[in-house]
């Protein structure tokens, strides 16, 4: 689900855009693919696309094979 959230930076208010489920968010007007938005308030709209975000998987120190 698309989620917006009101953060202040420099004093100024932006909006976040996000989705909680890990997915790409397309901008409508543009149709760009981001992970994230921060922009000036009703700016621009944002649909939640089907592809996940991918996520990198961390290295365990310990479980690597000697060389």
């Amino acid at each position: 689900m698309i989620k917006p959230k009101t953060i202040i930076v420099n004093g100024k208010e932006l909006i976040k855009t996000y989705s909680n489920a890990g997915k790409y968010i397309v901008q409508n007007e543009t149709g760009g693919k981001f992970t994230e938005a921060i922009d000036i308030p009703n700016k621009f709209t944002y649909s939640e696309s089907d592809e996940n975000i991918p996520v990198e998987e961390e290295e365990n120190i310990d479980e690597q094979q000697p060389v």
